[in-house]
């Protein structure tokens, strides 16, 4: 299950200034941090004394230098006390560390953004979920800090030399570079499931992103479908590696983190008996089961492993959504280390000080740059169209931005390095000729250019379902002949898709939320007219549907 997010404690007196720097603070490291204020001493120590998890919690506090009841730093003294291993700010004139390991900061929404993520990386957990020893500059240290910050897990890490990574979870035995499918394991991540895969289940939902798991929700809690939810690598879809804030969804008026929603919406996921979850599963093809008809089979492959299986399903939602698009290079080599198709929170303190490319022109690279530079690090922009997708608002914020360099209507043709990159080679975009600049210096490459569907996989299997020339899903209304096909669903009966998978998606979490529950709602009508595909005999719906059959003349 998911451990509980540090907590940062905001003490000032003013109500104005504690929520505008609480708001500010919420909004660009929600997910990461549990934000709670408090107005005065006496209400910071209730805080901490009122939360029994506070002890091993409690990351940073950040205290004004002048309080209602007292000072500041006498109460920051008093909580070095009680919790030694947390993080502790002073707001005042000045900036810097002081020789009592108080770090000063102004107390602008600015200046406090840009301390959080080194007071962050100063804490020092006493009871970490999580104990990882080894090297912390390799390809398996990026995606280890990735999958922790992604879950929601506290975890400290001794760096070591060597080649082998060990992970301990809560005490127990250490693990030598440890698969995802071991992870999820160790943390208990998900429920074990008593089923096999060939379990006869009345819904298999292929991706855990936004419109998978809000079905997953409908399907069990409205229906009474038994489901199973195949995903290949971590669950959130590409929201909770978005850096761009939802600040459009229903229920956030201060906006939301990717991250944080995806975790939210799992937490729920994880408490209903109907669903079961299988992470690490990738769905290669699609096929009619010959022993049951009008059942389908998805065949799957282990992530971790390579063991192959199949899958039985009365009705299949595809909600697969996007997977980054590849840069087209010149030479397609890339270093073993230091390219990334996406650009978490997380990443700020690997760059500390570093020089990072940023490629894209959208608003996720917008955020990416402004985030690194924040975090101390030299930013370099690379668009091959310009910064035309960019919010306007983002887009002066990087004008405005000294630190911040552009290469507008330029496009990367290279990666040097072998182990690490090195640098990055860029070009004029001239159709007309090839001006070549001095490569960039570089120790990071972040590769922000959009998404394509992922639905290659179902061109594979026996079963093939109607795609546009771009790989989108084709449902309902742009099938032709759309006789019979009910919202949602597909070319083939009883398969239906949702979210950024299906033609014309807008890439919104609201959308494909949304999407997900309809398309439930339609796989109820489906069922009731095609009762045959319900022999889950443990199954809600099912039993729903045997008693109907009884009790009707």
């Amino acid at each position: 299950m998911f451990a509980d997010s540090p907590v940062l404690l905001l003490v000032h007196s003013d109500f104005w200034v504690r929520h505008d720097l609480a708001a500010e603070i919420d909004r660009r490291f929600d997910g990461d941090l549990y934000v709670i204020t408090a107005a005065s001493s006496d209400d910071a120590h209730t805080a901490i004394s009122g939360r029994p998890s506070m002890g091993k919690l409690l990351a940073i506090v950040i205290a004004d230098e002048k309080l209602s009841d007292g000072d500041g730093e006498t109460l920051l003294q008093g909580i070095r006390q009680s919790h030694p291993g947390t993080a502790l700010a002073l707001l005042t004139d000045q900036n810097g560390m002081a020789d009592d390991g108080i770090s000063r900061i102004s107390s602008s929404p600015t200046s406090l953004q840009a301390a959080v993520g080194p007071l962050l990386k100063a804490w020092r957990p006493v009871h970490p979920r999580v104990e990882v020893t080894g090297p912390d500059d390799t390809c398996k240290a990026d995606e280890l800090r990735s999958i922790f910050h992604r879950i929601s897990t506290i975890y400290t890490w001794d760096p070591a030399p060597g080649t082998n990574i060990e992970v301990s979870v809560d005490g127990r035995k250490p693990i030598p570079n440890p698969t995802l499918e071991q992870l999820y394991r160790e943390l208990e991540f998900f429920r074990p499931t008593e089923h096999e895969l060939s379990h006869p289940y009345d819904l298999v939902i292929v991706g855990a992103g936004p419109a998978g798991l809000s079905a997953a929700l409908s399907a069990s809690v409205n229906v009474g479908l038994s489901t199973l939810v195949v995903e290949s690598h971590i669950p959130g879809g590409r929201a909770s590696t978005s850096i761009n804030p939802i600040d459009n969804y229903l229920g956030f008026p201060q906006g939301v983190a990717g991250a944080k929603l995806a975790k939210l919406a799992l937490q729920q996921i994880q408490s209903l008996d109907l669903v079961h979850f299988l992470p690490t599963l990738r769905a290669q093809s699609l096929e009619e089961d010959a022993d049951a008809p009008g059942r389908y089979l998805v065949g799957v492959v282990n992530s971790s492993n390579g063991a192959e299986a199949k899958v039985s399903a009365g009705m299949i939602l595809l909600a697969s959504g996007e997977r980054p698009n590849e840069l087209k290079l010149r030479k397609k080599h890339l270093p073993v280390r230091g390219v990334y198709y996406s650009a978490l929170p997380c990443d700020q303190q690997r760059e500390e000080g570093k020089s990072v490319v940023i490629v894209g022109g959208g608003n996720s690279a917008g955020q990416a740059a402004l985030q690194f530079v924040q975090g101390g690090s030299a930013v370099t922009m690379v668009a091959s169209r310009g910064f035309d997708r960019m919010s306007r608002k983002l887009k002066k914020a990087i004008d405005d931005d000294q630190r911040i360099v552009t290469f507008k209507k330029h496009q990367v043709t290279e990666f040097v390095g072998e182990q690490q990159l090195r640098e990055v080679k860029i070009e004029e975009v001239d159709g007309r000729s090839q001006n070549e600049l001095d490569p960039l210096k570089a120790s990071s490459a972040y590769i922000l250019i959009g998404g394509k569907p992922d639905t290659k996989w179902l061109q594979k299997g026996k079963e093939k379902v109607r795609l546009n020339q771009n790989g989108y899903i084709k449902t309902d209304v742009f099938l032709k002949p759309r006789k019979g096909k009910l919202s949602f669903e597909t070319s083939l009966p009883g398969v239906f898709a949702a979210g950024d998978v299906r033609v014309n998606s807008l890439c919104r979490v609201g959308q494909a939320v949304g999407q997900g529950v309809a398309a439930v709602a339609s796989m109820e009508t489906y069922a009731a007219a095609n009762p045959k595909i319900l022999i889950d005999d443990k199954s809600p719906a099912y039993i729903r549907v045997e008693v109907l059959r009884i009790t009707q003349p």
